[in-house]
Order: C-alpha cells, then structure tokens, then sequence
C-alpha cells in the first residue's frame, strides 16, 4: 500500500510540473491509451468467443452426424441380426423342398443337378444350389411353382432363369438356378 501511494505522489508532483497545455496532452494520451487498450481487450475477447462458438457449433454438427450414424448402424444390425435368426432357422433342404413345390404347382422336374455348397466371400454364409430344367411348362404354372419357392420357409431365392418360348405349345423351356442360405 506505501507503495502505490508513493507512485501516487510521485505521478500527482509530475503533474503539477506540467503547463495547463501539457496536462490536457497527458490526460488525451492517457485517455487514447486506456481506450486503445480497452479496444483490444474487448476484440480479443470476442475474437475468442467467437471460435469458441464456432467450434462448439462444428462439434454440435459432429454430433449430430455421429447420432444419425449411430441410429443408422443400429438398424442395420437389427436388420443383421433379424437374417442371422432367419438363417439359423433356415434348415431347407433344397431338392425335396422343390419336389414338393413343384408338385402342388402340377409341375414335373427335369433334371436337379445340386451344386456344392459355397461360402460366401468374408461371411459365415454358406450357399447351397441346384440347377434345374423344365422343359415345355405353361408358364403360369412356372410362375407358381417360382412364387411357392420364394415364399418358402428359410430363404431361398431363384439366383438364375432362363427363358426358351415354344410358341407352338405356348409353354417355355426353363433353366434355374435356385440357392438357399444357411449358416456354417
């Protein structure tokens, strides 16, 4: 405390030196200073408020991005993990399953050449295939004989069709391939 009041003291005695001109120099200085100092405080702060705003605004966007992913991977694992039950309870066998279907669909089958059964690429997926000919089918059996097989239990799907029209007969010779998946 003396020593601000000997600062005090020491500043008012150097005044009082001063001419009136001198003083009002002073006090216009002192006054440009504070405001010139003043200024850059108030900008610095606001400069700094500034980003901060700007950065909590980027980060809000993150977040908000970061949510929609989020609740878009976890409708695809539930979807994944909806086809995962589906494939473990898909236990179809292949052959006898499109002799019945072809049955009720007043269908007679070809040739049924079975495929080995493959893995799928980076997956635990196995499929499992058969090719088959339908030789002159009318083909609104072969549409039904086609729907029954994909609304089967499990999944199975017709991979691979191949047309043939005997427009003599008004039926169609058919080449398949129809696959069901399960899991290794």
């Amino acid at each position: 405390m003396a020593g601000l009041s000997s600062l005090q003291s020491s500043f008012s005695s150097s005044l009082s030196t001063l001419s009136e001109r001198e003083r009002r120099m002073v006090l216009v200085a002192g006054i440009a200073v504070a405001l010139f100092v003043t200024f850059m405080v108030t900008f610095t702060f606001s400069n700094k408020a500034d980003a901060i705003r700007k950065r909590t605004a980027e980060k809000v966007l993150a977040l908000d991005d970061v949510q929609g992913l989020a609740a878009g991977f976890r409708e695809q694992k539930a979807a994944q993990q909806a086809l995962e039950q589906q494939l473990a309870a898909s236990n179809v066998r292949l052959i006898s399953f499109l002799e019945e279907k072809a049955k009720k669909s007043g269908l007679d089958l070809g040739s049924i050449n079975p495929r080995a059964d493959e893995p799928l690429e980076n997956s635990k997926i196995v499929m499992s295939a058969v090719e088959l000919t339908l030789t002159d089918v009318k083909l609104n059996r072969l549409v039904d004989f086609l729907a029954a097989v994909e609304a089967g239990p499990g999944i199975v799907k017709v991979k691979n069709l191949r047309l043939e029209p005997r427009v003599k007969d008004e039926s169609v010779t058919a080449w398949l391939t129809i696959a069901t998946y399960h899991l290794k």
